[in-house]
Parts: structure tokens; sequence; C-alpha cells
């Protein structure tokens, strides 16, 4: 049977040096040493090493490749496969889920440097109203939620009224949360004065709840008499990083006259 050379293997599947000698070391391809101490592969070591090459691919371990190669039967195997197809699974959910909330940050950013100090209209998106911290901590979603503070318009005031976590119906679509989360109140407002503004403080101030409930006004709309606001996920150093800068996002429901 034809013999081969470790820099042959090597140039043949595309696998270093190192990488066979590391393979041999952790018992799972055992090549012969001639006399003068050069290492031999036979055809059959290299079939290993293709196989061992296909199932680092999809990421077994060492240890289940030797369990593969050399110590389980083929129903073992299916066991193993199965397994892993769960275990992959699970990998790519939490990445898809990763990638939502990367895009989610990414349109944030986009928003803030959009409507900072700026007013425009726009809907506050139909939300799940979580009153109950047990289920948001039982889900463990409190990250995922939104903390907001409602406020109500009294003329020239506004006064904090409740507090509670929301969690857009579009996020806990795609969080696939939607069937745990029962049946809690859905916030939503076809049409409000919208801003964000800038906060060494992780709330709302008042005035800023009137400068919008004014803005209003002087656009000819009518506010409903409440409003709300929540702190986003964001936050900066100012120029000199001494302090730091709170992003609070703010909806003002308004009547719109047709």
């Amino acid at each position: 049977m034809k013999k081969y050379s470790i820099g042959e293997v090597s140039d043949r599947i595309g696998l270093s040096r190192d990488t066979l000698r590391f393979y041999e070391k952790k018992g799972i391809i055992h090549p012969e040493k001639e006399k003068n101490g050069y290492r031999t592969y036979t055809y059959d070591d290299i079939l290993k090493l293709l196989k061992i090459r296909f199932y680092r691919r999809l990421d077994f371990s060492i240890e289940d490749i030797e369990r593969i190669l050399y110590k389980s039967s083929l129903s073992s195997h299916r066991i193993m496969v199965r397994e892993k197809i769960k275990e992959e699974k699970q990998v790519a959910e939490k990445h898809r889920q990763a990638l939502l909330h990367l895009n989610q940050l990414q349109k944030l950013y986009l928003d803030v440097e959009r409507s900072l100090n700026r007013f425009d209209l726009r809907p506050l998106p139909p939300s799940y109203q979580l009153e109950d911290n047990r289920l948001v901590n039982d889900l463990e979603i409190s990250d995922l939620c939104c903390l907001y503070q409602e406020y109500r318009l009294l003329g020239d005031s506004a006064e904090q009224t409740s507090e509670y976590f929301l969690i857009s119906e579009e996020q806990a679509a795609l969080m696939k949360i939607k069937q745990r989360l029962g049946q809690p109140p859905m916030l939503r407002h076809k049409t409000c004065v919208y801003t964000i503004v800038e906060s060494e403080a992780p709330a709302a101030d008042v005035k800023d709840i009137l400068n919008a409930a004014a803005w209003a006004k002087d656009q000819g709309y009518s506010p409903l008499g409440t409003a709300y606001s929540g702190c986003l996920l964001s936050c900066a150093a100012d120029e000199q990083n001494t302090r730091s800068i709170h992003y609070i996002e703010l909806y003002l429901p308004i009547k719109v006259q047709k």
C-alpha cells in the first residue's frame, strides 16, 4: 500500500503539518514512524483525516470525532447528529436574535441623529404594557423592554402617574414570546408628537413634555392629555467625558383635525 509523507498529506487535503501533528497528539490519527523518524500516512489515514475535517466543519469536538471514528455504532452516530442539530438550531436562534437587536441598535442611533431636539409626527407602535414585573423576570426579557413613564398633562404642568415596561408587538413576535405574554393591555396611539431629548437624568424633564405640547398647539394639534417617555438603551459621554448623557424619547398623543 502506498505511503504518504506528512508534506504530501498536507498538500493533498489542505491541512497544515501542525494540525496533522495535533490530531496525532490527540490520538485520533495514528501515522507510522519510519526508522528515520519521519511520519508516513496510508490511504486509510487520508480518509480518516477527511472525515475529521468534515466533522470539525460541523463543529464536533475532538472527543466526539474520536467516538464517531472508533467507539460508537451507527445508531449512536445518529443520536449524536440529532443532538448536534438541536444544538445548532439553538445557536442559530441566538444569532438570529443578536442580529435583530443589532439592527434595532443601528435604527436607534439613526433615530437619535434625526430626531434629537426636533419634533415630528409618528405613531406610538402597538406595545404590550407589562406592569407585572414577575412576568418580565420569569420571561427574562427586562433588557428587551423599555421602562416607560406615563404623564398626565395638567394645563401648564405635567405629573408622572405610572411607570411600566413596554415591549412592542413587533418585537414580541420576532422574539417568539407573544403566546407567553398572555393578554396584557396594549398601548397604541395612531398620531403622536415625537422627539428625542438629551438629559443627565434617565427620565424626561417636565419642561420637555410641555415643550412638546406647546409645539403641538402651535401646529394646530390638540394634545390628548397624556405623554409617554422612555430612556433609550444608548447613552454617551459629553465632549469633556465628565458626565453621561441619556437619550429620552417622548411620545405626546394628539388629536388631528380632519
